[in-house]
């Protein structure tokens, strides 16, 4: 089994997250202004020795790689963000590509969604998604290209790996048949392609394939999305919620702290995890250890309390045999998403990741 991990480039400055968030904004700065919530709440999270690292350093892209490797995680999943021939947070990748001396495998998370002033309750848009047509796919394929050819850049039967945040957009067929035939063009076996989906509901999952591009290899069932999704569905939580917000609502507007806040239980979530089975091998599964969004979202976000070692150690033994698992994530500090090491919790995540790997591969050769 291969682990890739997604992977933010959101920690380096950019002219456009000056204009929208304050003149050196990075992800970094919702880190370090994260409040505690309630009594026990573990905010602000501290990277071990005050590791405030920038993603425009090359020396950071090369600490990232050595750790992943000595820990077993096998490549990254970028996430790339490209609107018709405007790019955002592509520095670390283009790095990357440029350095060929670092031995990191990765590929393309294409996160094709339109950006919003989301984190501060606003639905005022920020940079807008559209798709173009040929002569705009072409822009975008000739972009990608360089990284396609790159021998660390992840392939499967000489096809360029490449993942679709979200595919349920009217182009998407045409587009990857056109992405498919100018791979072809370029000396690939064509492209594998994944999309995404955030439920585990057979009608969703099924409306999914039906919309996917022929050339779609896999559908990425994404934790813990797809798990909070399936929590959230009783009245009874529902119901919760809704009183939950209207009271925050009441006391925001005389001027009160809002008290409550979402909170789901990680264990909970990884024995939903561990029973639902998928019979078809083109479903790639997620893995994920805790969340936390307050520091994006405050009392708007929700939590996840962290899984035990057994609990993941048992969810990692059903999904033994797949190809693929993709872990949510390497450092989404402000979604308490972090294999990186913590002030918290050392580099514990990461020695679960070695430790299973290890043991994984005792069993397949017989130890």
């Amino acid at each position: 089994m291969k682990v890739f991990a997604y992977y933010l480039p959101q920690f380096h400055q950019i002219p456009e997250n000056d204009k929208w968030w304050g003149k050196g904004f990075t992800e970094w700065v919702n880190v370090k202004k994260a409040k505690k919530l309630f009594k026990c709440h573990k905010q602000p999270k501290v990277p071990l020795n005050n590791n405030y690292y920038s993603l425009d350093d090359i020396e950071t892209l090369k600490w990232q790689q050595e750790l992943a490797h000595n820990y077993g995680v096998d490549g990254f999943i970028f996430y790339h963000y490209y609107f018709k021939g405007d790019k955002l947070l592509e520095k670390p990748a283009e790095m990357l590509l440029n350095n060929k001396d670092i031995p990191l495998n990765f590929f393309f998370c294409w996160a094709n969604h339109s950006w919003y002033r989301s984190w501060e309750g606003s639905k005022e848009l920020l940079k807008s998604q559209t798709y173009g047509k040929e002569e705009d796919w072409e822009k975008h394929f000739q972009y990608l290209l360089p990284f396609f050819k790159d021998e660390r850049y992840q392939k499967r039967n000489n096809k360029p790996v490449f993942m679709i945040f979200d595919p349920l957009f009217q182009e998407n067929k045409k587009m990857i048949e056109y992405l498919n035939k100018r791979c072809l063009d370029n000396g690939f076996a064509g492209i594998c392609l994944i999309e995404t989906c955030n439920s585990y509901e057979k009608d969703k999952i099924d409306e999914l394939k039906s919309n996917t591009s022929q050339y779609t290899e896999f559908i990425h069932i994404r934790e813990p999305s797809a798990a909070v999704e399936f929590l959230r569905k009783p009245l009874m939580h529902k119901v919760k919620n809704r009183i939950g917000k209207l009271i925050n609502k009441i006391l925001k507007a005389i001027s009160k702290r809002p008290v409550y806040l979402e909170m789901f239980d990680g264990n909970k979530i990884f024995s939903i995890m561990k029973k639902r089975h998928f019979i078809n091998d083109s479903i790639i599964r997620g893995l994920f250890f805790e969340w936390d969004n307050t520091p994006r979202h405050g009392n708007r976000g929700y939590i996840i309390t962290p899984v035990s070692k057994k609990n993941f150690d048992t969810y990692m033994d059903t999904i033994s045999d797949d190809e693929y698992v993709f872990l949510n994530a390497w450092n989404e500090w402000c979604e308490g998403m972090i294999l990186e090491p913590t002030e918290e919790n050392k580099f514990k995540y990461l020695e679960w990741i070695k430790e299973w790997k290890k043991n994984n591969e005792n069993r397949i050769n017989g130890i």
